[in-house]
């Protein structure tokens, strides 16, 4: 939903040697990890194997998201001990291409994959919600990005593990609400505000302490502020913003760009989605600092007893 012009062919062929190039190095860097539970049995050659699957099922998906934010989320899932309950919840699928790498290491750590979706494309903008305004009023309409239920089953089928999936049709303000499993890790994927707003409303209480949420939308500053609105916060959840790590450039798995709104950089956000954005439930982004509210108590001091 990006306002920008679409690379040039040579941008783009910079792009696509950068992927090839930085394959290698990618799968080395983000595979890497101490603190991942023998009890998988995941060794690094099998970690490295997992994300050269990841990286070919993003070639044969239409995705909006990347192979390298879907083996990030997969290392946290093997540093958590399998005695951690919880499921994995995705929130807007499209075609299944997360989902089919989610599914993997769903089906390694035993858990369930539960994944939202209305499987009917874009959802009719809501009052007030600007990234949908924005959206439709440059030329989306409702239905689309479309992924049907059977074509992301099909999809997950041939290139992930539909054992480890349960599917929930229907808008997130419908289905959402009937969610009661406690959950361990968190991928929204929704891009409009409501859509946001109803999964943080319903899936947040249920996500564990030291849980994580992943967001793919991490380069719209205005969207991802919820995270650090005490406004909003207090008033839903009654605690402190739990932050979010990532917020503008992503987390770093080997890719860069430098300008919000570059026409062309490798692995550009709004051009090539490589990153990703994540809170952690318990942590908390809060300012406490009010210099004019202590410079009393400082300049000021009680008089010492005599």
């Amino acid at each position: 939903m990006s306002d920008t012009k679409r690379p040039e062919p040579f941008g783009r062929f910079l792009r696509q040697a950068y992927e090839w190039l930085s394959l290698p190095v990618a799968l080395l860097y983000l595979c890497y990890s101490q603190r991942v539970d023998p009890r998988y049995r995941m060794s690094y050659l099998k970690r490295m194997r997992l994300g050269l699957r990841f990286w070919r099922n993003h070639r044969r998906i239409e995705t909006g998201t990347s192979w390298r934010a879907h083996l990030v989320m997969a290392m946290h899932l093997l540093e958590l001990s399998p005695d951690t309950p919880g499921d994995v919840v995705e929130c807007g699928c499209w075609k299944g291409g997360a989902t089919a790498n989610l599914s993997l290491i769903c089906a390694i750590t035993g858990r369930t994959l539960l994944v939202y979706d209305s499987f009917e494309g874009m959802p009719p903008p809501s009052r007030g919600d600007w990234v949908a305004e924005r959206a439709f009023s440059g030329g989306f309409k409702p239905g689309q990005l479309q992924g049907t239920l059977d074509e992301v089953q099909r999809n997950v089928t041939r290139y992930g593990d539909l054992r480890a999936c349960r599917f929930v049709p229907g808008w997130f303000s419908d289905s959402l609400p009937a969610h009661s499993s406690e959950i361990a890790m968190l991928f929204l994927d929704v891009d409009f505000c409501a859509s946001l707003h109803d999964c943080l409303q319903h899936l947040w209480p249920r996500l564990r302490k030291g849980g994580y949420l992943f967001l793919d939308e991490y380069i719209l500053l205005p969207y991802c502020a919820v995270f650090f609105s005490e406004k909003y916060w207090s008033r839903y959840f009654n605690e402190a913003p739990p932050g979010l790590l990532g917020v503008g450039t992503g987390i770093q798995v080997g890719m860069y760009f430098t300008q919000l709104n570059a026409l062309f950089q490798p692995g550009h956000a709004q051009a090539s989605p490589a990153s990703i954005a994540y809170s952690v439930k318990g942590t908390r982004a809060l300012w406490d600092y009010y210099p004019d509210e202590t410079a009393q108590s400082v300049d000021d001091p009680a008089p010492a007893a005599r």
